[in-house]
């Protein structure tokens, strides 16, 4: 837990400023991301890259990495229903980083193409069906669900 009070902030801003090496320094870096909503990654994976929603008003750390869109013509959906499925997996495993570490720099690594707005509107429309079902049951069956955004994403790369 973190104290994000007003004095605690003041004093990880100080602490911040000191000498490199100097003891309790801490590592306070991409403030400006900090609350914002966007998509969080475990950094270890065995199986799938497992990329999850993020609200507003949480942080992210090194081994729950953060991915945040930036293109206002990008929708987040999507970017979220791409890095769950199989075919980045598949660049991840096979082009990035064969090892089961998906450290801070990889996803952007992992080859993209922007949808047209059918497929990006199909992918996003399937995600938000997945969204919702593991909000009202967590262990809901999705595998349909996946497959098909699976099958989406593959047409997106020929």
């Amino acid at each position: 837990m973190i104290d994000w009070s007003e004095a605690s902030v003041a004093e990880l801003e100080r602490r911040d400023r000191l000498p490199a090496g100097t003891s309790r320094k801490p590592r306070f870096q991409n403030r400006a991301f900090y609350f914002r909503s966007g998509l969080t990654y475990s950094v270890v994976s065995s199986g799938r890259i497992s990329v999850r929603s993020m609200p507003q008003g949480w942080i992210f750390g090194h081994k729950g990495s953060a991915v945040f869109v930036e293109d206002d013509t990008q929708s987040e959906l999507f970017v979220l229903g791409y890095l769950n499925s199989a075919l980045a997996t598949y660049f991840m495993k096979k082009l990035v980083n064969a090892t089961a570490t998906a450290d801070v720099g990889y996803l952007e690594k992992l080859p993209y193409r922007k949808p047209p707005p059918t497929l990006e509107h199909a992918v996003v429309e399937r995600v938000e069906k997945i969204v919702a079902e593991l909000k009202a049951d967590p262990a809901a069956e999705i595998r349909a669900l996946r497959d098909e955004i699976d099958e989406l994403i593959l047409d997106l790369f020929e």
